[in-house]
């Protein structure tokens, strides 16, 4: 629920603006070009390292999405290996695989540990998409078995200290790495930075929150994160972090509850522990950031909120869902003669953000650049839900 009040507003005409190739679609400028340097034949080969719903469910079909709309400069060849510690996981994937997207099974190598696979490791990227307390684990695993270019899931680890062992595992073998970070591909989250450099100074408050009705997956014990903080947090103190562009942040203040659920009111009550409700208060430099989650809201919430010292205000309404590819940002500036804030421009934006997320990296991976979500900027956002998880007595 948010907590700025309710304005009333003058509602603008609302700009809508169409994709127009399918390279404009994946890859705004901003992002690293790839038609100028030499990709190759296939592209390169993505390897799956757990195959719930991150990997499986997420990554594999935009990357098919890249596959096909990417034309002749796609980065992306095919999924070439699939790995899972149980071998049942490996042969329901290749099936989906096989009859979702037309693959010959002949071609994907199986294994339960990567150094087992059969597959070119000069050209190929591998996805890990284990819990987050297994992914350091995996990454000593995926340089050790000789891969060199390698996507992480958010959060990037389970506390700073493994994160800094990623670097220092980076470091060691020279291994690229980037951080899944949707919303920094996002083009409404592009343009609340361009109105930031615009106004020509931070927010003085910025509130995001992204709520779900994530109650049958968490008492069905199907994915059981350490708590809330580690579910959609990470994505918004990384867009605080990114946006803000701070140097220094501070934790005010975490706060979460416990889920309660009950089907009728004569059923017992059932209750997960750091489940229901996350509030995380930041101080970035002159903004103060509250970021609010909601695991057992009704209804999807997506909204960002950035308000200037001066009357200019922005709202971004991001996707709600993987099958979700539209925000609407609204900008707001000056005062109407009965004082209710004039709306000035409501735009209606595609934002398949996570399709460009992967397009962008797998094109620094082809070309050589530095991730825009690499082990250093994630270990802000792994430190700030450390001190959180403190501070919200989640840890001792």
């Amino acid at each position: 629920m948010s907590t700025i009040e309710h304005e009333s507003v003058q509602v603008a005409d609302i700009h809508e603006v169409d994709n127009f190739t399918a390279s404009s679609r994946l890859l705004p400028a901003e992002l690293c070009p790839i038609s100028d340097v030499t990709v190759p034949a296939q592209g390169l080969g993505a390897v799956i390292v757990g195959l719930g719903r991150a990997g499986l469910g997420l990554h594999v079909p935009c990357l098919e999405k890249i596959g096909r709309e990417g034309g002749g400069v796609s980065p992306y060849g095919a999924v070439v290996g699939l790995v899972d510690s149980v071998e049942a996981g490996t042969r329901r994937a290749l099936h989906r695989l096989e009859y979702d997207y037309g693959y010959d099974p002949a071609r994907v190598s199986r294994a339960t540990c990567l150094a087992d696979l059969k597959v070119d490791r000069d050209h190929t990227v591998v996805h890990i998409c284990t819990p987050a307390d297994d992914h350091a684990a995996t990454l000593r695993e995926a340089t050790d078995a000789g891969f060199r270019r390698i996507i992480v899931e958010k959060p990037c680890a389970a506390n700073a200290a493994e994160v800094d062992e990623m670097q220092r595992i980076a470091d060691r073998t020279g291994a690229s790495i980037g951080v899944i970070n949707p919303y920094l591909y996002s083009r409404s989250i592009a343009s609340c930075k361009d109105k930031i450099q615009q106004v020509g100074r931070q927010p003085h408050y910025l509130e995001f929150e992204m709520s779900k009705p994530r109650t049958s997956p968490t008492l069905a014990g199907r994915s059981r994160p350490e708590s809330v903080i580690d579910v959609e947090l990470p994505h918004q103190i990384a867009t605080a972090l990114y946006l803000t562009d701070s140097p220094r942040y501070r934790v005010l203040r975490a706060e979460v509850r416990h889920m309660h659920y009950r089907e009728v009111d004569t059923d017992p009550c059932q209750v997960v522990r750091n489940m229901g409700v996350g509030v995380i208060v930041l101080e970035l430099d002159e903004c103060v950031a509250v970021l609010v989650s909601y695991l057992d809201a009704l209804t999807r919430t997506r909204q960002l909120k950035l308000r200037f010292p001066n009357t200019e205000h922005i709202e971004a309404f991001l996707p709600v869902s993987g099958e979700d590819h539209t925000s609407v940002v609204v900008e707001y500036s000056g005062r109407n003669t009965d004082g209710s804030t004039e709306q000035r421009r409501v735009a209606k934006l595609p934002d398949d953000m996570l399709t460009r997320c992967l397009f962008d990296m797998y094109s620094r991976f082809v070309t050589g650049s530095p991730q825009v979500s690499d082990l250093a900027f994630n270990r802000k956002v792994v430190d700030v839900m450390d001190k959180a998880k403190t501070l919200a007595w989640i840890r001792r």
